[in-house]
């Protein structure tokens, strides 16, 4: 199938969250943050794709939200492209997205794997900055992890195509059977700025919190979805949820 934004999204989308059996494919995430996201977002663009409509449903037991699609057609499709069972310690990005040139394509991807295995949070800074800025979360980062050290240096050199400033830092583990993580790191305004004017997000979760900090120039840490959006609905003031 020839690269689209659409189905390079997808596959950023798979890469990151995406489980492949051999009769099944499965997508999991949070079952408050990532609702509207896969409503709006994954649902549609995996039933555009696979020509095969796709609901969302609770998993209550694990406290995910997600659905199963068991479609042959859709399983080849994803081993085409080079996915394989038990990817979580060797998934990488597609060698047709590696070799592309075309930075639609490039954003699409990161922007997908992002949206489900990345972050934006906002720190508080210390040492000699005005008490504004040691009191409230103003300072942006964005952080993509994985414990597959492959794709993450895969999307760094995906980021290096499209001039995003990053670098990348080992997460390592204390507790025993985890393998250490890499994680790529988008810190302060004008970098994170420059991200998202190149690759952004979709998922809500997080464009949520980058529209509060735009909004009020801090974005408390440790906020649900529901009140984010209540803030942004300029029904929740977001420095009352300091102490």
């Amino acid at each position: 199938m020839k690269l689209t934004k659409e189905l390079t999204e997808v596959l950023g989308i798979f890469a990151a969250d995406g489980c492949l059996q051999d009769n099944y494919i499965c997508m999991w995430g949070n079952i408050t943050e990532d609702r509207e996201y896969y409503d709006n977002v994954v649902c549609p663009l995996f039933s555009k794709i696979f020509n095969k409509e796709i609901k969302a449903h609770e998993k209550k037991s694990n406290s995910v939200y997600g659905f199963y699609v068991c479609n042959k057609n859709a399983i080849n499709l994803l081993k085409s492209f080079g996915f394989k069972r038990n990817k979580t310690y060797s998934v990488s990005v597609p060698k047709e997205i590696m070799k592309s040139k075309n930075k639609k394509i490039i954003s699409a991807f990161i922007r997908g794997y992002a949206d489900c295995d990345g972050n934006i949070n906002f720190l508080k800074r210390r040492g000699k900055y005005r008490p504004f800025k040691t009191k409230y979360n103003t300072y942006p980062r964005i952080e993509i992890v994985s414990v597959s050290h492959q794709v993450i240096k895969e999307i760094s050199q995906l980021l290096r195509k499209l001039d995003v400033k990053h670098r990348i830092n080992l997460k390592r583990t204390t507790k025993e059977n985890e393998k250490d993580k890499l994680a790529i790191l988008i810190r302060g305004p004008e970098r994170v700025g420059d991200y998202m004017k190149k690759v952004g997000f979709n998922n809500s979760a997080h464009i949520s919190k980058y529209e509060i900090w735009k909004n009020f120039k801090i974005c408390p840490a440790r906020t649900t979805i529901q009140q984010r959006n209540l803030i942004l609905d300029k029904k929740l003031d977001p420095f009352s949820l300091y102490n």
